[in-house]
């Protein structure tokens, strides 16, 4: 998924949102960061490296800029934007319900890195 393609997602599920594109942009850049340091960060080097909105290191993300998790756990992305999004404007109930979906897409993700990248003998998952 890209930013654009998360940030429109976003958009359709809260529609006329104040809080502005670069804002959502950086929780972007931050869930990314979070992400590659919790679940990424035992793949082997270069398999992630590319990707993420982390990495873009410009100012302004580009839209077509190519988010870390893959498919199909990339539905991540709006849960979490959503759940931000009414974090901020202080809608508890749907925050609730957004972030319970980010979570179960993150401990699914977590699985499935899990099996594909073994950890190294002796390491220890905080997942």
């Amino acid at each position: 998924m890209t930013v654009g393609e998360a940030l429109a997602r976003a958009e359709e599920l809260r529609p006329g949102c104040r809080i502005t594109a670069r804002t959502r942009q950086r929780w972007l850049v931050e869930l990314d960061g979070m992400l590659r340091e919790k679940f990424f960060k035992n793949c082997p080097a270069g398999s992630y490296d590319a990707v993420g909105a982390d990495r873009a290191g410009n100012d302004q993300l580009a839209e077509d800029a190519e988010l870390l998790a893959p498919a199909p756990f990339d539905a991540l992305y709006p849960h979490y934007l959503c759940a931000r999004i009414d974090a901020a404007l202080g809608e508890t109930a749907r925050y609730a319900g957004e972030q319970s979906q980010y979570n179960a897409l993150a401990a699914e993700l977590a699985v499935w890195l899990r099996q594909r990248y073994p950890p190294r003998a002796g390491a220890r998952w905080r997942w």
